[in-house]
Order: structure tokens, then C-alpha cells, then sequence
């Protein structure tokens, strides 16, 4: 990856038929010229599919692409819950790129037909939106504050998550928001964060989970996490919402915030969150498995990873190409970061390796060549 940006170059001019971006190895900035549109191009529209979560991030690369190529046509972007998407794509056949929140989305709906390969790009955590309207979200975020100042893993910072997490889960005046895990993928990783808080916390993992889900009254459940944030603000029906990435909950609590609304939210140790790609043994410790009408899924406890692919039949592949080296750009890295997704550099190909555009491979490595197969279906 040494001359990683010289391969930027190279694959850039390549796209060349709408335009081209030339990435300076010095100032790691990017610098356009307008694209050169052809009448067949014009008929095509580029439009992105994406996990409900990458709202932010990849709305500002949208932007920055509608920048850099003036002449390009782009449709609405659809962002929803990852399964949604998918499906919608398997149906219509109308996205230029496709993007979800974790590595089986696309894999389990797209695969052999629609498309035939996913890259690991980027990788998140889960975090808990707090309500500090409510005595209860006061509390937990009180003692959320403490253990920044404790010893992970002492004694007392292993009483303290104790504590916060027997008041969300446990307390039966509290009710918490979570994502349908057959819509969202955040539904069954929120499971996950219970069931390893459980063996964490509590050396059960089983006890949070049943203390949650074994009570309707318990939970709020919506297709999403910005439906959940939408029922909050509300009326503070939920104290606390489980099902919630750091790639959201940074953006959205701010916007939240600025409009006069008491919402934040707490981080959750690497033993919990799903965001550290070292911990992956340890999240395969517990899986979930749900039931709902009449269907049963048993989902694998993996880290938030987020992957993405152009589908065969994308309406406009040069421009995905270009969105996804876009991505890779130190531009669009700075822009993943800032909205809480670490990059995953070089990304991580699952599937059919060969079937990657030429210009992208300089930024990506077949998952054979790393220690991450087992985050992959």
C-alpha cells in the first residue's frame, strides 16, 4: 500500500470517461475537474442504496460526488434499515452501489444473482442513547461518567457497568428502543450487546437479554434506530435506545441537542460495543436467534462492520467506481471518521475477488489474506 495514492491517480484517470480527481501525495487533498458527460450517460442516474446509518457520512460524499461531477445525474438516495435495502435492490435493480451495516446483509440477499462480492470498509460501535429527561437515563449516564475515570476492568468499574446495565435492562420502571433485527441490522447486535454485557458483567449471558426480551413490556421495537430517536424526542416514552451505532448517534444527538432536546449518548467497553475488530473471538462467544412471524434467524455476535459492492446491474458503474475511490480518498477517510466509523484500510473483500474493478483493487485485499474470515458468512 506504499504507493496506495500514485494507484489513486492511475485508477482516477482511468474513470476519466465523466470527469477525473487527481489525489496529491503532499497534501493528501482532492482537486477536480468538471466530468465530460455523453448522451448515454446522461440517461443513467447514480443512486445510492445504504444502511440507514450511513446517512451522514456517505450524504456528504454524495454531495462531494455531485461536486466534482456537475454533469452527473443522482437519484434520491434511499437510506433504511440494511435488510430493506437489500431487498429493495433484489427487486428493482435501481442502485448504483449498495452499502449495509454488517457483513451477511448483502451476502445472504444479493449474492450469486444481484452481485457477487462485498468490501469491508469501515467499522463502528455500538453506543447507548440516553434520555436525560428521565431519572433513570440521569442516573446511568451519572455513573457512565465515573468509569472514564476507573481502571477498565477493576473491581469497581466491573460494579459500575454492573449497575448501568441492571437499571436499562433489569429495572422495570425503565423501557428501552430497539431496532427489528430483521430490518435493522443494529436489532440483533443491540441483542448482542446484552448477551455479552451478561457474560461480562454478570458471568450469565442470558440474564439481560431475558430480562429485556422476555417482556414486551420491556421494549419499544421499530425498524430502525432514527425511528426509535424519533420516539424518544417525542415523548420520552424510551429511556434508552440499544439499538445504536456511533456513526449515528454522533451526528443525530448533536442535531438533537441544537434543537433544545436532552439527548446523549453513553460509549460501552470493547468487550460490548462490537467495534474493535481484536475482540471478534470474544463477541463469538454468544449469537442470538430471533422469531417472528412464523421466521427464525440465528445471527452471529460479529463487529459492526460496514461493507459495500456494486451490483451488477448498477445503472452507473463508473460512478460507483468513482464513489468507492471517493471512499478510499484521504477526503472521504476524514469524512468516515468524523462521523464515528473507523476505516478499514486496506478494505476487506469477501466474495468474488476478481470481480472488483481494476482501480479499486489497489485499496482492498481478498479476506484470505487476513485474520477476518470469521466475521463473513
Amino acid at each position: 500500500m506504499a504507493n496506495i495514492w500514485t494507484y489513486l491517480i492511475v485508477g482516477l484517470v482511468i474513470g476519466a470517461g465523466i470527469g477525473y480527481a487527481v489525489v496529491s501525495k503532499t497534501t493528501k487533498t482532492v482537486t477536480t475537474t468538471p466530468p465530460t458527460t455523453t448522451t448515454s450517460q446522461q440517461t443513467s442516474v447514480f443512486t445510492v442504496g445504504a444502511a440507514g446509518t450511513l446517512k451522514f457520512s456517505f450524504g456528504k460524499l454524495i454531495n462531494l460526488t455531485s461536486t466534482y461531477y456537475p454533469g452527473l445525474g443522482i437519484g434520491t438516495p434511499m437510506f433504511k434499515g440494511s435488510g430493506e435495502v437489500a431487498q429493495t435492490e433484489n427487486t428493482t435493480k435501481e442502485f448504483s452501489i449498495v452499502a449495509s451495516a454488517d457483513t451477511t446483509t448483502i451476502p445472504s440477499v444479493l449474492f450469486p444473482n444481484i452481485a457477487n462480492y462485498e468490501i469491508a470498509f469501515g467499522i463502528t460501535q455500538m453506543v447507548i442513547i440516553v434520555d436525560l429527561q428521565t431519572a433513570a437515563g440521569k442516573q446511568v449516564y451519572s455513573l457512565w461518567k465515573e468509569t472514564q475515570n476507573m481502571q477498565p476492568l477493576s473491581s469497581q468499574w466491573n460494579q459500575t457497568w454492573k449497575e448501568i446495565f441492571s437499571i436499562i435492562a433489569s429495572n422495570p420502571s425503565t423501557v428501552i428502543g430497539v431496532s427489528n433485527p430483521f430490518t435493522d441490522p443494529s436489532g440483533y447486535q443491540a441483542q448482542c450487546v446484552l448477551k455479552l454485557a451478561g457474560l461480562s458483567f454478570f458471568n450469565n449471558a442470558s440474564y439481560l437479554y431475558n430480562s429485556v426480551y422476555n417482556n414486551p413490556s420491556k421494549y419499544q421495537m421499530r425498524n430502525t434506530e432514527t425511528d426509535l430517536l424519533t420516539l424518544m424526542a417525542t415523548n420520552n416514552l424510551v429511556s434508552f435506545i440499544l439499538s445504536a451505532y456511533m456513526s449515528n448517534a454522533l451526528p443525530q444527538t448533536k442535531n438533537y441537542q441544537s434543537e433544545g432536546y436532552n439527548i446523549t449518548y453513553i460509549t460501552l467497553p470493547p468487550l460490548v460495543n462490537l467495534g474493535n475488530l481484536s475482540y471478534v473471538n470474544y463477541y463469538h462467544n454468544v449469537n442470538v436467534t430471533w422469531s417472528e412471524l412464523g421466521q427464525t434467524k440465528t445471527f452471529t455476535c460479529n463487529p459492526v462492520v460496514y461493507t459495500i459492492t456494486i451490483p451488477k446491474y448498477a445503472p452507473y458503474p463508473q460512478a460507483a467506481i468513482n464513489f468507492i475511490l471517493l471512499l478510499y480518498s484521504p477526503q472521504g477517510q476524514q469524512v468516515l471518521k468524523s462521523n464515528g466509523i473507523q476505516p478499514i484500510v486496506p478494505g476487506v473483500v469477501y466474495g468474488n475477488y476478481s470481480s472488483v474493478p481494476s482501480v479499486i483493487k489497489p485499496f482492498v485485499i481478498p479476506v484470505n489474506e487476513t485474520n477476518l474470515m470469521s466475521i463473513f458468512p
